[in-house]
């Protein structure tokens, strides 16, 4: 909050200092108001593709904004209580922390090389874009980023916890809140594990391969993942039936 302060006293000394402030302000306003559309139409285009039979129907999408839009509006009500302040500053100390950031970037950067496999990710924007990116990319997935993401999240937590305006049930309710977005990794990598374990790394049967077969992650010229397997064909797939040619 110190900088908007600042600029408004450096605002009121100037010629016109009500219209600065005015159009200051607009722009503070219009500035949030842009990221709650965007923060709302990602969460709701998530919901949407998780179950796309059910929501993916005419006037069913804008049900679910105006439920999520009544929701927001009923846990935002507690930013006018006298403890608002309290609260503001825990959700800007937990609820929207580094650690959490710092490690769901880790985790995708793992994913992204360890699992997926960078070289067929590689494949993947080759096939997009027409070209492969720079190679240094490459070990910026597979070593530079974990590394940081790491060291970040153990010095914030660090920071975080170390700080004493907050007492010891302020820190834990803090701890769940920082918690909250993290342990939806796993519960998703569980859920998926628990639904087929044999396919986890197996890319999605809408998304192209351009190269199937070859290496998904290779180090100093050494195989580290394998390519994809071809998945085996169903006997209908092998032998397709064939349309009676007969007359009706």
């Amino acid at each position: 909050m110190m900088p908007f302060t600042l600029y408004l006293k450096a605002i009121s000394a100037l010629p016109g200092a009500q219209f600065w402030a005015v159009v200051f302000l607009l722009m503070l306003f219009f500035l949030a108001f842009n990221n709650l559309i965007m923060s709302v139409d990602s969460h709701v285009t998530a919901v949407v593709e998780m179950l796309p039979c059910k929501l993916k129907r005419m006037g069913r999408r804008e049900v679910l904004v105006l439920v999520m839009v009544v929701v927001c509006f009923l846990l935002s009500l507690q930013m006018v209580t006298q403890g608002a302040m309290k609260l503001f500053q825990m959700y800007e100390n937990y609820g929207l922390s580094w650690t959490s950031l710092m490690f769901i970037i880790g985790l995708e950067a793992v994913v992204i090389g360890w699992v997926y496999g960078a070289d067929r990710f590689y494949d993947n924007i080759e096939d997009m874009i027409g070209y492969r990116p720079f190679p240094l990319l490459k070990y910026c997935w597979l070593f530079v980023i974990p590394f940081f993401c790491t060291a970040g999240v153990f010095l914030s937590l660090e920071s975080y916890f170390s700080t004493a305006k907050f007492s010891s049930l302020d820190r834990f309710v803090g701890s769940l809140l920082m918690l909250a977005p993290m342990i939806c990794i796993p519960v998703f990598i569980l859920v998926a594990v628990c639904k087929d374990e044999n396919n986890m790394t197996t890319s999605a049967c809408d998304l192209r391969q351009a190269s199937p077969h070859k290496p998904r992650l290779t180090l100093c010229k050494r195989v580290i993942l394998r390519g994809q397997t071809p998945t085996p064909k169903q006997p209908e797939e092998e032998n397709p039936p064939t349309e009676s040619t007969s007359g009706v």
